[in-house]
C-alpha cells in the first residue's frame, strides 16, 4: 500500500485539476499503480491565511467533499494544504491542524525559489519549536539545495518530500533529488500531481531497478502512513543508486 501526501486534484481550486472527471481519472490511475491514500494539498500562501483563513478552508473542504463523491472506490482522500511561506506562518494557523496534512502535526510547506538556505533553516526551526513538523516539498527545486543543508533542516525537526518523477530526470533538479535520496535525507516521495499522469510508479520502477527497495518501502509507504497516523517517521537508509551503463554513457556525453 502506498500513500501520496502531495497532490493538486481538487477541481478548479488552484493550478491543478480543472474538473471532477479529470481528478477521478487520475485517482483511478493512482489505484492501478498501488496508491490507496491521497492527501489533497491545494496551494495556499501564508499571507492568504492571514487575510482569509476560514474562506480558504471552506473552499478546500467543499471541493474535497465533491471529489469524494466522484472518486473511485478503494481510494481514501484526506485534507491538506501546500503552504507557500511567503511570510511567517500566522500564529493562529500554527495551532490549527486544518492547515496540516490529514489533521496531523505535519505541515507541507514550500518557499519562493530564490530562498536562501540559512533563512529557510531558521524559519523551519521556528515552526518545529512550536510543535509543528514541517514537511518541505520538493527541496530539489531550490538553487540552495544541498545534502548538507537539508541534513541540517532535518536535525532541526524538519522532514523532506522529494518529487517522484523528478527523481528520474536527467536535469540538475533530478541530480539534486537523487543525491538527497542516496544520502538518506529524503523522508517521503510524492507525485505532486496537477491533474496529469504523474504517479509514484516512476519512483517505484526507478528505485527497484537500482536495489533501492528498502528505502522505497519507507519513502512511499511506511513514512507517509506515519503522517496519516500522526506518528514519527522512520529513518530512510542511505542507498547507492547504481547507474545503468546507458545512463553512465549519457552523463559522459552530456555532463
Amino acid at each position: 500500500m502506498m500513500v501520496d501526501l502531495h497532490s493538486h486534484l481538487l477541481a478548479n481550486v488552484d493550478d491543478g485539476s480543472t474538473s471532477l472527471e479529470q481528478s477521478a481519472d487520475v485517482l483511478a490511475l493512482f489505484l492501478e499503480h498501488g496508491v490507496t491514500d491521497v492527501v489533497l494539498t491545494p496551494h495556499i500562501r501564508a499571507s492568504q491565511i492571514a487575510r482569509s483563513a476560514e474562506q480558504q478552508i471552506e473552499r478546500r473542504d467543499q471541493a474535497l467533499a465533491a471529489l469524494r463523491s466522484a472518486a473511485p472506490a478503494g481510494v481514501q482522500l484526506h485534507p491538506g494544504f501546500e503552504i507557500m511561506l511567503d511570510e511567517p506562518l500566522p500564529e493562529t494557523a500554527q495551532g490549527d491542524r486544518r492547515f496540516a496534512l490529514a489533521g496531523s502535526r505535519y505541515y507541507l510547506v514550500e518557499f519562493p525559489l530564490a530562498i536562501v538556505g540559512e533563512l529557510a533553516g531558521g524559519v523551519l526551526q521556528q515552526l518545529a519549536q512550536v510543535g509543528i513538523i514541517p514537511l518541505v516539498a520538493h527541496p530539489e527545486r531550490y538553487t540552495q539545495c544541498s545534502v548538507e543543508g537539508v541534513a541540517g533542516w532535518r536535525r532541526a525537526g524538519t522532514r523532506v518530500q522529494v518529487d517522484a518523477t523528478t527523481l528520474t530526470r536527467k536535469t540538475l533538479r533530478g541530480r539534486r533529488a537523487r543525491a538527497l535520496v542516496a544520502a538518506g535525507v529524503a523522508d517521503v516521495l510524492a507525485a505532486d500531481n496537477h491533474g496529469d499522469r504523474r504517479t509514484l510508479r516512476a519512483a517505484v520502477e526507478f528505485l527497484e531497478a537500482r536495489d533501492g527497495s528498502t528505502a522505497l518501502s519507507l519513502l512511499t509507504g511506511e513514512n507517509p502512513q506515519a503522517v496519516l497516523r500522526d506518528e514519527a517517521m522512520g529513518d530512510v537508509p542511505p542507498i547507492r543508486l547504481r547507474e545503468r551503463w546507458m545512463e553512465r554513457m549519457r552523463r559522459w556525453i552530456d555532463p
